[in-house]
């Protein structure tokens, strides 16, 4: 009976599919204040006045295999018609937890006029939420109209490969965005799948010829012993 369950044994693991079991964590974007559990429709502040990070701690996502991320963000809708526009970037850190913002457009009268990026070029140099240096991987700029409407971005191979990056790097990642101008919305959700790391299927080939290795060689031996 043992024999047979060996012989069982190396047949499925020689035949069996490298396969993980996935997991899917979703991070939600504290509401900033005044509208801290108002449930209204500016949840998360994005103000054209302002450029903002949201940095998320205990991500526990480092040595894990990142399959799938997405980032949304729930009834977003234009403040007016023009055609404003929301940068939106992922990084490997910020300075402070949360949401934390800094004034971009100080003094600019509403409408603001001005669309820039400030998580790009010299601009993210010298912006105070980030220190010098800070892994830095733009996403997608988009711009939306005033019907609300729930956005998901779904990270490219290549973002995927950043995302991967910055969680070995640390406990935490971080997103950077710069509305110009103001968008409401009802919050924002970071989603991401992973699986942990299994065998090759190389390795499952060798442990199963190991495990009927075995077993051949222990059925010479039985024969060797019957045959004296």
């Amino acid at each position: 009976m043992k024999k047979t369950l060996l012989l069982l044994a190396a047949i499925t693991l020689i035949g069996m599919p490298a396969t993980a079991f996935a997991d899917t964590i979703t991070f939600q974007a504290p509401a900033t204040a005044p509208y801290a559990g108002s449930g209204g429709r500016n949840q998360v502040d994005l103000d054209h006045h302002r450029a903002y990070t949201w940095r998320i701690d205990n991500a526990n996502l480092a040595g894990k295999q990142i399959t799938g991320a997405s980032i949304t963000f729930h009834n977003i809708s234009n403040w007016d018609r023009n055609a404003n526009m929301l940068f939106i970037h992922l990084l490997d850190t910020a300075k402070n937890a949360g949401i934390t913002s800094f004034a971009d457009a100080t003094g600019v009268p509403v409408p603001v006029q001005q669309i820039i990026d400030n998580f790009s070029g010299s601009l993210y140099n010298s912006n105070p939420l980030v220190n010098p240096g800070t892994g830095n991987t733009f996403l997608t700029m988009q711009s939306f109209t005033t019907n609300p409407t729930t956005f998901v971005y779904n990270f490219t191979a290549a973002q995927l490969q950043a995302l991967t990056a910055y969680a070995a790097t640390g406990n935490n990642i971080a997103f950077g965005f710069d509305p110009d101008c103001h968008f409401w919305n009802n919050g924002i959700t970071f989603t991401v799948t992973t699986c942990d790391p299994v065998p090759e299927p190389m390795t499952l080939a060798l442990l199963g010829t190991g495990l009927g290795g075995l077993y051949l060689k222990r059925r010479r031996r039985k024969q060797t012993t019957l045959g004296t």
